[in-house]
């Protein structure tokens, strides 16, 4: 199932930016370091380096409240994890590293 867009106010890409740049461009669950846009090493698979990618999640899973204490950022596999609980709307197989 695609992301709905609709969800997500329109300067969403800019919240997140400054939310990774708050972070340090760090997981803040395992402590990796993670690409900034433009930063692919030619050494790496699209699916080694999608795994290194910083996402922004909502602790409380509400796409609309973006206010820093529901913004996580995290890496793209800590994301999937945090999506497994049995508290989030995301459904098994919905999220994908590749």
């Amino acid at each position: 199932m695609p992301i709905d867009s609709r969800k997500y106010p329109s300067n969403w890409k800019q919240i997140a930016y400054r939310a990774k740049e708050s972070a340090n461009w760090r997981c803040s669950c395992c402590g990796k370091r993670c690409y900034r846009p433009g930063e692919i090493p030619e050494d790496l698979t699209r699916s080694q380096w999608t795994a290194n990618i910083l996402q922004v999640h909502h602790r409380n899973h509400d796409p609309s409240e973006n206010e820093s204490w529901n913004l996580q950022c995290v890496c793209a596999a800590c994301h999937l994890n945090l999506h497994r609980s049995r508290l989030s709307p995301v459904s098994p197989g919905q999220l994908s590293l590749f």
